[in-house]
């Protein structure tokens, strides 16, 4: 591969990984707003029901929820992050557990990937 099409490809990748990281933002930003409306909705109604269920459990359950959606979030915005800081240090693109390089096409699909295909799959093999 020559020096200009590795350059290319860094910079789509590097493109690609800033729209997801802008996405999952908005995604945290999104869900903690709504998170933060039913808890506030919730705490202004008394909502049970005469058998002491209602609303206000279904908003508990959603609102716990969105705030599982927006900490998952978190957490790719945190791997992006690093990958990105890979980017920058020239380490993006090799492995991390066997020093290889991570075909292209893996990062297209996954851009903050870690680890090769072989070392994901024994991975999770190891892990069972």
């Amino acid at each position: 591969m020559t020096s200009s099409t590795t350059t290319d490809f860094l910079a789509a990748q590097r493109r690609e990984l800033l729209a997801r990281r802008e996405s999952y933002l908005a995604d945290v930003a999104r869900s903690t707003a709504t998170a933060l409306e039913l808890t506030e909705d919730g705490a202004n109604q008394d909502m049970a029901d005469e058998d002491g269920f209602g609303e206000g459990d279904t908003l508990n359950v959603e609102r716990d929820r969105l705030l599982v959606v927006a900490s998952e979030a978190k957490e790719r915005v945190a791997e992006i992050d690093a990958a990105l800081g890979r980017v920058e240090a020239g380490t993006y693109g090799r492995c991390e557990a066997c020093g290889k390089p991570i075909p292209h096409a893996r990062l297209e699909v996954v851009p903050e990937a870690t680890l090769c295909v072989a070392c994901k799959s024994g991975a999770s093999l190891r892990r069972r």
